[in-house]
């Protein structure tokens, strides 16, 4: 479901390719309900497999934000994949008057005017969708009676509560790496659209990617599959390069004014040492 779209059945297509020759990589079918970051360990396991049959290796990894997840970061760390992926809209570096104490694992308030609240780390859970977070709360005693409660807990509320993911050590790492050179994050922002963006569009206007007629998820992969392998063969055939045969021709030189004594003192090369 899209806004301003039909409600259609639809697989999804993951595509890997290289910035060099814009050669796909990597290439399988997903449930389009289901999300990028779900996928993204299996086509970069494609992916290696690939290069390290050419023995080829992957300098860095680009991707959009669909693909940013806890799994996706701890992938590429354990395989020591150099990731530019940015994170997901609701990740938030920081709490606005909170600071996060790493050595006792809780956050301390630092609002002015408010009590200095104490958020202890009570454990983990997991919310509706899945996602395993941290959750740290406060105890009413301490906000109860704060100046900022109305606004800071709530009208009913007498505690504060924050939760983050497990994973965001990784996100903050990530963070902190796009926002190291910004100028370097843009240009690789263009590269990936500029990369994979043009490849998507020939593959479903001229490969016949826009519509499937089969049914079940080993068919939409095959048909994945094939719709790459086409456009391989093609940037195959513009790689090799035609055997021109050249034919040699004999052509009468014009004869100086000397001609004649060349045949009697023939010229002898030496050599130099």
């Amino acid at each position: 479901v899209k806004p301003g779209k039909a409600r259609q059945l639809n697989y999804a297509g993951q595509l890997a390719v290289d910035d060099a020759h814009h050669v796909i990589t990597g290439a399988c079918a997903s449930t389009a309900g289901s999300k990028d970051s779900m996928i993204f360990s299996e086509i970069m396991n494609q992916t290696l497999e690939n290069f390290s049959q050419s023995r080829m290796q992957i300098e860095e990894v680009l991707a959009d934000a669909g693909y940013s997840s806890g799994e996706a970061l701890k992938y590429c760390k354990e395989k020591g994949i150099n990731a530019y992926i940015p994170n997901f809209g609701q990740y938030k570096p920081e709490r606005e008057g909170f600071i996060f104490n790493k050595e006792e694992n809780r956050y301390e308030c630092r609002k002015p005017g408010g009590n200095q609240a104490l958020l202890i780390f009570k454990g983990t859970k997991t919310d509706s969708k899945g996602y395993a977070k941290n959750i740290y709360r406060s105890s009413e005693r301490d906000c109860k009676d704060c100046p900022l409660r109305a606004e800071c807990c709530g009208k009913v509320t007498k505690f504060k509560k924050l939760d983050d993911s497990i994973h965001k050590p990784l996100y903050d790492a990530m963070h902190e790496k796009l926002n190291r050179d910004r100028n370097y994050t843009r240009m690789l922002t263009k590269r990936r659209s500029s990369t994979v963006e043009p490849v998507l569009g020939t593959l479903i206007n001229h490969h016949n990617m826009k519509r499937i007629n089969s049914r079940g998820m080993a068919q939409a992969n095959k048909h994945v599959l094939m719709a790459a392998l086409t456009y391989n063969l093609k940037k195959y055939l513009k790689f090799t390069t035609r055997k021109v045969h050249r034919k040699a021709q004999i052509m009468n030189v014009p004869k100086g004014k000397f001609w004649f004594w060349k045949n009697f003192f023939p010229t002898t090369p030496i050599s130099f040492i």
